[in-house]
């Protein structure tokens, strides 16, 4: 028996690695929160198993990796595992003290650490990161973060980060290395980032921004590229914190190149049914010409019209790609476009993110593609400008993404960030023939997400009162068709020229719609009650018979092209529209009225702007009746500069009481250009002439009406200024056309109102 029992210890022996011992049980110490059962569970380890030294330093290192544990001791006592733990604290609350420009709802969703959570130490210190992160891209690179705890009892404990924010840190300097053809005050009104100024205290372009930065190098590419400069690249790119932490210094290293003009453009076309057409009937999609300075931008609109073309012809999956062969010598680039069948892609899904509030159908509707639809770049970059222009989203981002396993369909992302669309807006101002004004109203442009736009407006100056109520729905019934009704109130007072008051109520319903792109047409109906009232005593016969209330009831359109490159600051193109009226289906009042108005701008230089512009407008009355005053046209003010509202034409010889007239023309050129100063001002100055032609009133005679049968003209020059009130407008015209008897204007100023 003892034989045997010693060949058993000897394989014993012989079977267990040296320096290992036989595991028989193991115990757990320093457990406060957690059970026995849950370390053994990340232990790993059986009763009956060799333990080694290396098995226990991996043990260790386990139990270090769950985060769970402070500090960790695992040991052999003889066959017995002993393992001790000290656990970490829950984190009970987190604090943040010092922040002022960041509020703590916008801290905590950035941290780690939440309350049931448990704390480390490497956490508290990665959230410390974070946080700091978050203030650099607040422009703030001198603020620091301390983690710190409190303890509690149960081993819990509350966090709280010690926040000094630090001054903002801006941009001091903006440097530029290596531009010759541009000077670095060009360059920088190129940026979105800008050098800190004291009227730059509503914004945040004058702070550091990485990203801001990287776009702004890709600005000046295209800068450069509209401007012919094919080899312009930025070299280096470097923003140095000062040594005081108080502003960066950017230097910017730029390599010009030479500039290039476009040689003889070609178009090859490999679709059937261009054979023999692409040097003749595609010529006309081009938008420049051999020898114009070359501009990316123009490229790219060619392709646009281009691809267009040919999506209309039916070629739905016509790609065109440009070539570009540069010639140094000549220093011209020869721009190949080659139109191709490309692969047959169809749109599978259209995918939208981030419209918490808008309604899906809201963004599909100004879709050019649907789903089922044959791709088309073209139609896809229309649909994101389209989107874009609702201005209901601070971002929108459009990408396709193939369908797995489906090389002939593709799935579009739209990724959206939504905006406030709501606005409250309260202005004073002065206009030269309102006097002061104070006007306030409420607008919400996408009501409940439905993009149905509510408005609500009140305007009081010297001489009018105006209140609105209007609702307008873009997308009447589900089709692309826009309807809207308005409620209106308006009294004015129109003593100082004619010697009467006159108040307006009524309504309006309208409906609007697209042929095209460019082609729009709105029809109108209007009920309203007009009242000539508070005639002077010694007001003109002609006032006093206009004496009462008259009902008009009036049918209109408006038919309008706009081929203008932007509706809110144009620089290039033109604008054409063609208004009609008839009052007097219903009501006592019957008219016909005709208006047009023709702009067209044309851009001298890059920030220099000359439009050329013409009105006309003639009224009828029909069924036996004159045109009454208040349907009459009156020329001055806004639309004759240098001369007064109805300071030009018919007036009465004895109390010279404004008459109007029954038709009018006026002419206008405009130049535009800057004045020096930084363009996020706003601040343009002006040169102009007009020159306008009024017709006599109904009821012209000649023995008790003064009527000069010519034409008037003014010149002048002026400020426009973008602020944030509003378009400020202010005119200094002197008439060098007039008649005796003309009421003349020199100075006028509106603003805090639109005109």
């Amino acid at each position: 028996m003892k034989k045997f029992i010693g060949l058993l210890l000897l394989g014993s022996i012989l079977t267990t690695p040296a320096g290992a011992v036989v595991l028989k049980d193991v115990s757990v110490s320093g457990t406060k929160r957690l059970e026995n059962a849950t370390i053994l569970s990340y232990l790993n380890v059986k009763t009956g198993q060799d333990i080694s030294a290396s098995d226990l330093d991996q043990a260790t290192k386990t139990l270090f990796a769950t985060g769970l544990f402070s500090d960790v001791s695992v040991k052999m006592s003889g066959n017995t595992m002993v393992v001790n733990v000290a656990e970490n604290p829950i984190v009970h609350e987190v604090f943040f003290e010092g922040n002022d420009k960041l509020d703590d709802d916008v801290l905590k969703s950035e941290i780690m650490l939440k309350p049931r959570t448990v704390y480390t130490k490497s956490k508290a210190q990665t959230d410390a990161d974070r946080l700091l992160n978050v203030y650099k891209r607040s422009g703030r690179f001198g603020a620091t973060v301390t983690p710190k705890i409190i303890k509690k009892d149960q081993n819990r404990v509350d966090v709280v980060f010690e926040i000094d924010e630090g001054a903002k840190t801006v941009i001091e300097k903006i440097n530029f290395i290596g531009n010759e053809q541009y000077s670095a005050d060009e360059l920088k009104d190129v940026m979105i980032t800008k050098e800190n100024a004291w009227y730059r205290f509503f914004s945040s372009t004058d702070t550091y921004d990485p990203d801001r930065l990287n776009y702004d190098q890709e600005m000046l590419r295209r800068f450069y590229l509209q401007h012919g400069y094919v080899d312009f690249r930025v070299k280096n790119a470097v923003a140095e914190l000062m040594p005081d932490k108080s502003g960066f210094v950017l230097t910017i290293e730029v390599e010009e190149g030479k500039r290039y003009r476009f040689a003889q453009p070609e178009i090859i076309v490999s679709l059937p049914e261009y054979k023999g057409k692409a040097k003749t009937d595609l010529k006309s999609y081009l938008e420049f010409k051999e020898g114009e300075r070359f501009n990316s931008e123009l490229v790219d609109r060619t392709i646009e019209n281009l691809t267009d073309e040919f999506a209309n012809a039916g070629y739905a999956f016509a790609e065109v790609t440009p070539e570009f062969f540069k010639d140094e010598e000549k220093q011209t680039v020869r721009v190949v476009f080659r139109a191709q069948e490309g692969a047959k892609v169809f749109v599978n899904k259209i995918n939208i993110h981030g419209n918490s509030r808008t309604q899906d159908k809201v963004i599909r509707r100004e879709f050019r593609l649907k789903e089922g639809d044959a791709f088309n770049a073209s139609k896809l970059r229309r649909s994101k400008q389209r989107v874009e222009n609702l201005d209901y989203f601070e971002k929108v981002d459009f990408k396709t993404v193939p369908v797995y396993g489906d090389s002939s369909r593709t799935d579009i992302d739209v990724q959206v960030a939504e905006k406030s669309t709501g606005s409250f807006n309260v202005g004073v101002g002065w206009s030269s023939y309102d006097g002061l004004l104070f006007e306030t109203g409420i607008t919400e442009r996408n009501i409940l997400g439905t993009g149905n736009i509510v408005n609500l407006n009140a305007m009081i100056s010297q001489r009018e009162t105006q209140y609105t109520a209007g609702l307008t729905d873009p997308y009447f019934l589900d089709l692309p068709l826009l309807a809207g009704i308005e409620l209106f109130r308006t009294s004015r007072d129109n003593s100082d020229y004619s010697s009467y008051s006159y108040n307006s109520t009524g309504g309006s319903v309208r409906f609007g719609w697209d042929y095209t792109d460019r082609l729009r047409q709105t029809v109108r109906y209007t009920l309203r009650q007009d009242d000539v009232t508070d005639i002077d005593d010694d007001a003109s016969i002609y006032i006093k018979e206009q004496d009462g209330k008259t009902t008009v009831s009036m049918i209109g359109q408006d038919l309008s092209y706009d081929r203008r490159d932007s509706r809110i600051n144009p620089t290039e193109g033109y604008y054409l529209s063609l208004g009609t009226d008839v009052a007097g289906v219903g009501g006592n009042t019957k008219f016909f009225r005709a208006n047009v108005t023709g702009i067209q701008y044309f851009p001298v230089t890059d920030d220099v702007v000359w439009s050329i512009r013409a009105d006309g407008g003639h009224v009828w009355g029909w069924g036996g009746q004159d045109v009454r005053i208040n349907n009459r046209y009156f020329l001055g003010d806004a639309s004759l500069r240098g001369f007064e509202y109805g300071g030009v034409g018919a007036r009465d010889r004895v109390t010279d009481d404004a008459l109007g007239g029954n038709w009018y023309a006026t002419a206008s050129t405009e130049l535009v250009f800057p004045v020096g100063l930084p363009k996020e001002l706003g601040i343009k100055g002006k040169v102009f002439s007009d020159a306008g032609y009024i017709g006599k009133p109904d009821g012209y005679n000649p023995e008790t009406m003064e009527y000069k049968d010519s034409l008037r003209a003014s010149v002048g020059t002026g400020i426009l200024w973008q602020s944030p009130m509003g378009m400020i407008n202010l005119d200094f015209a002197v008439p060098v056309l007039k008649e005796s008897g003309d009421k003349t204007q020199v100075f006028r100023l509106n603003f805090g109102k639109g005109f």
